[in-house]
């Protein structure tokens, strides 16, 4: 995954900084499509990308990020992984990929074969937050624990296909963070500690 969330040729190019781009749906939908054909690639499956869908996502995941954006400048590199959550929840929740194939490349009893939609849409999110907070922050991310754990897939896509809510907790868990699973899709701002 690492390889393809710090590959700058996977996305577009762009002259605003990525938080701002990532907020155009043209700059969405081809760094999309670009990361979806880069991932069929690795793991050996061909997907079908609904564009139309793609778009309806865009627009809901804009107005979830903007009327849950903080005012506290505090709170802005945890706003940042709340809005990668909130992106795979939107994208969970009206998935713009179906799998024509069956991926050849992973082992059979991995994420990408169990949901190839999901663990790609799921990458993307991670990638995309990624590539924004480094150029961002300038800082190391974080350690993550492993993405890997088929239990956890099977639980992610159970429960997301019931409550796409679950998507931007299974999210926020992947970053390392512990979701308020009761309401894993609402920003708070977190307590500092000291």
């Amino acid at each position: 995954m690492s390889e393809l969330s710090n590959s700058r040729r996977i996305w577009p190019s762009t002259n605003e900084p990525l938080r701002r781009a990532v907020r155009r749906l043209h700059w969405f939908r081809t760094a999309f499509i670009s990361y979806t054909q880069e991932m069929e690639k690795r793991i050996g499956v061909e997907c079908e990308v609904d564009e139309k869908k793609l778009a309806a996502i865009f627009i809901a995941w804009l107005r979830a990020v903007n009327a849950q954006k903080p005012s506290s400048a505090k709170a802005r590199s945890a706003y940042f992984d709340f809005a990668a959550s909130l992106m795979l929840r939107e994208l969970i929740g009206n998935m713009p990929l179906k799998a024509k194939t069956t991926p050849q490349l992973v082992d059979e009893n991995s994420a990408a074969a169990f949901w190839p939609e999901g663990y790609i849409c799921t990458l993307f999110c991670l990638a995309v937050h990624d590539a924004v907070v480094k150029q961002e922050f300038n800082v190391p991310l974080p350690q993550r624990p492993p993405i890997d754990n088929i239990r956890s897939w099977w639980s992610f896509r159970e429960n997301a296909l019931e409550d796409s809510r679950f998507a931007a907790g299974f999210l926020q868990r992947l970053m390392g963070h512990e979701p308020n699973w009761a309401m894993p899709d609402i920003f708070t701002i977190p307590v500092e500690d000291g």
